[in-house]
């Protein structure tokens, strides 16, 4: 039941409902959200045929990028107290989107659907990743929604360029 009224939490987050201050500033949270959203990361790369290592980079570049990037933004801004509710709704929101990747692309594999549901759902995606993490951060930053939005596609494209240096330097 905590685990659902937890989820129902990250859902209000995503809804706009609630912001992470309305989260508590619980490392075990943290760590719990952590391990749901490397594990259901993990599962969506090996959906997408990924081989175990290429998975395994992907996921962790991507959790640790976004780590590096929320407490350097939240300690230029002065608000490195917020870190932990911070990240919480960031990877609870992250993984309700997680999970919709994973039923998406079930539902594809097991329908045979083709790739333009793919790339449409990958442009809804950008959308709702940039508007929703964008306001989580806007809250955490103090900030405009504008300076969330911003923040959110940065952290995608880096995170995009460093998976990509890293497997160009790998193969």
């Amino acid at each position: 039941m905590v685990i659902l009224r937890f989820l129902q939490s990250f859902l209000d987050i995503a809804l706009w409902r609630k912001g992470p201050q309305d989260l508590p500033a619980s490392s075990t949270l943290a760590t719990l959200a952590l391990i749901a959203y490397l594990s259901t990361g993990f599962l969506r790369m090996r959906l997408f045929t990924l081989d175990r290592p290429t998975a395994l980079l992907f996921i962790c570049v991507d959790a640790l990028m976004l780590g590096a990037w929320l407490w350097l933004v939240l300690a230029f801004f002065g608000r490195r107290q917020r870190f932990v509710q911070t990240i919480t709704a960031t990877l609870g929101v992250g993984l309700l989107v997680l999970l919709l990747d994973v039923t998406i692309r079930s539902a594809q594999l097991a329908l045979g659907w083709g790739n333009e549901v793919s790339m449409t759902w990958l442009k809804l995606r950008f959308l709702v990743v940039a508007l929703v993490l964008g306001r989580v951060f806007m809250l955490a930053l103090d900030r405009g929604l504008i300076t969330g939005i911003a923040l959110t596609i940065a952290i995608i494209y880096s995170t995009q360029a460093v998976v990509q240096l890293m497997l160009d330097l790998r193969g």
